[in-house]
């Protein structure tokens, strides 16, 4: 879980001390931080992959910090989960409306915390493996691509053709790329360039390109999506 960053707002330094104990020994990172000045410093340098966010803080609030988060549309994927001795259901509703993802209430269990971050940490391995655009999603662990959750039957080429255009959404890949994915051991000739476009012509039938408009030809160069 080395790859599974955790920031900590917490300004009482004893609870802070329990959380990083408690996910470390469970392999997460934690970095601490006692006031929400520090923190926003760190983090418009490096970005987590999910905030512990204490409400009642030093300097800046809590919620101050969750909005100023949420602006940026960007951190949209971080999880920022409130850990608050506000009780009230009002509290809990304001904190959510406001961006947070979850709320737990203090004093609380450590080994909640723990299973709660541990979903997290689920659905961000999740996220690893697919890769999505629009109503479209790659399954990289299963290798499998679906439309609108419908899975499409795909040839081995073709799915090779089309989770290298989706590993590199928004770039060009060249037809002699392309080819090399699927068949690195033979040598190139001029048959390439129609052998890849018979493959592209099949992927748009299947997945409902007749407009050309999601795997998009670039004259000259190749394909790309995104």
């Amino acid at each position: 879980m080395n790859d599974f960053v955790i920031y900590s707002i917490e300004d009482d330094q004893e609870i802070s001390e329990v959380i990083k104990i408690a996910l470390s020994k469970n392999d997460f990172v934690v970095k601490s931080f006692y006031d929400g000045e520090s923190f926003l410093e760190e983090f418009n340098k490096n970005k987590p992959n999910l905030i512990l966010l204490d409400l009642m803080l030093p300097g800046i609030q809590g919620d101050e910090i969750l909005k100023k988060i949420r602006l940026d549309r960007n951190n949209n994927d971080i999880p920022i989960v409130i850990l608050s001795a506000k009780s009230l259901m009002n509290d809990k509703i304001n904190g959510l409306n406001d961006g947070a993802d979850d709320y737990i209430i203090k004093p609380f269990n450590i080994k909640e915390l723990v299973s709660r971050i541990n979903v997290w940490y689920r659905k961000f391995l999740d996220r690893l493996y697919i890769i999505k655009l629009d109503q479209f999603s790659l399954h990289l662990d299963k290798e499998e691509f679906y439309v609108f959750n419908e899975k499409i039957d795909l040839t081995k080429n073709e799915y090779k053709i089309i989770s290298t255009l989706f590993m590199n959404k928004g770039k060009v890949v060249s037809r002699d790329e392309l080819f090399d994915k699927i068949w690195k051991d033979v040598d190139k000739d001029n048959s390439v360039s129609r052998t890849i476009d018979m493959h592209i012509k099949s992927l748009r039938n299947k997945i409902g390109d007749k407009d050309k408009e999601i795997i998009k030809s670039i004259y000259g160069n190749g394909y790309k999506i995104g």
